[in-house]
């Protein structure tokens, strides 16, 4: 072998591989299976975090090391609006009560069909720069259940995590971030709501009717299927297209308050579309009567 193949084989043992490795452990899927995480829950690195709105839904059984995590420790409403984004700082503290470290490999697993508020947690880690590190169990406890994987009540031990926020800002977005993006042609806003509240015909006890200008309906609701499962990506890029959305643009999603909304942000990272949640959703929007709204002339035709 000469000396200059010797080299060049060197440089893609010691350089290439290295980096197509690392990038392949930080590239993880928004969603895992059941089949996967039973493969890799004594995984050292992992936490699974069981989204539940009270604890006795975490007491009544889990999956084994599983940690509760209620929904208000994530996103609290406050005087002003629903369902906001708390302060970093307290969002830190509570990861790290959890034993969440920077290095954790998250599992977010839902029940009773939460679906709506798990994806709110993932994005919500996804603002905190852990977007990479975590992933949703598909079907949730649900499904856990019904494939007869192990359950216990046994409370885990775990130690407090050391975890540092590496903040990706433009995962939570406000008002004007939207009105700045209403008539690019790289953005694309998508009004997550059921088709009659984008449509205007049930104004949804806000102050105002319509949605929000340029914005395309995608019914969060029409992502997940009966099972609390997401449907096929094939079926969900075919909705994508369908709404105008096109693959180089980067995608506001809004609801009524941000919750549902992060359904069709997940939605989108999956797709490899780059997603803003806007935190306030159409509550803060139709409060403000100097920000336009839009009445669509017909009834959305996109949710199949």
């Amino acid at each position: 072998m000469n000396k200059l193949l010797l080299l060049s084989l060197m440089f893609v043992l010691v350089v290439i591989l290295p980096q197509q490795s690392n990038a392949q452990s930080n590239n993880q899927t928004v969603f895992v299976t059941t089949s996967w995480l039973a493969e890799h829950i004594n995984d050292p690195s992992l936490v699974v975090l069981h989204v539940a709105p009270i604890r006795r839904d975490y007491e009544r059984g889990h999956i084994p090391g599983a940690r509760f995590l209620w929904n208000g420790w994530i996103y609290m409403s406050n005087p002003e609006l629903s369902y906001e984004l708390l302060p970093v700082e307290q969002l830190d503290t509570t990861l790290e009560a959890l034993g969440v470290s920077s290095d954790s490999r998250i599992i977010l697993c839902g029940i009773g069909g939460n679906v709506n508020q798990v994806a709110r947690v993932f994005v919500t880690l996804d603002y905190l720069g852990m977007g990479e590190r975590t992933s949703i169990l598909d079907g949730g406890f649900d499904a856990w259940k019904v494939e007869g994987k192990p359950i216990t009540k046994e409370l885990p031990v775990y130690q407090r995590g050391s975890f540092t926020p590496k903040l990706n800002p433009l995962a939570i977005v406000d008002a004007e971030f939207v009105k700045s993006g209403l008539h690019k042609q790289d953005i694309s806003i998508i009004d997550a709501r059921a088709p009659q509240f984008y449509n205007g015909t049930n104004s949804g006890g806000y102050p105002r009717a319509g949605g929000i200008p340029t914005a395309k309906n995608i019914f969060a609701g029409s992502l997940i299927d009966s099972t609390n499962k997401m449907i096929p990506m094939t079926r969900i890029a075919e909705k994508f297209d369908s709404a105008g959305v096109k693959k180089e643009n980067e995608v506001i999603v809004y609801c009524h308050s941000g919750v549902s909304a992060c359904v069709v942000y997940i939605a989108a990272r999956s797709l490899g579309y780059t997603p803003h949640l806007y935190d306030g959703s159409f509550e803060d929007w139709s409060g403000r009567e100097d920000l336009p709204l839009a009445l669509p002339q017909k009834p959305d035709s996109i949710k199949k």
